[in-house]
């Protein structure tokens, strides 16, 4: 009953906060990558900026955009299974 009911309830505020908030660790991670010069997804983000890569510049900002849209997608989706009062059609 609990876990049915309650907890689908409880868990939709949380959810719909959390949620949009995961497309702005792109944004933390080129911050700490710079900083502490760790080479990762955003250290390439950084340096094809520097070196004017405009090919990989825009490789590197479409992938973010597909996992901004992915993760809404998954928020919008989880939204509607959260939520007794919305259905699929």
């Amino acid at each position: 009953m609990v876990l049915r009911h309650a907890l689908r309830n409880a868990l939709m505020a949380p959810f719909t906060v959390i949620m949009p908030q995961f497309p702005w660790l792109l944004n933390g991670v080129v911050i700490v990558e710079t900083l502490f010069n760790y080479k990762g997804f955003a250290w390439t983000l950084v340096e094809a900026a520097g070196n004017n890569n405009n090919e990989l510049l825009l490789s590197v900002s479409l992938v973010s955009v597909v996992v901004v849209l992915v993760m809404q997608l998954i928020s919008d989706v989880g939204y509607v299974y959260l939520n007794a009062r919305l259905r699929l059609s």
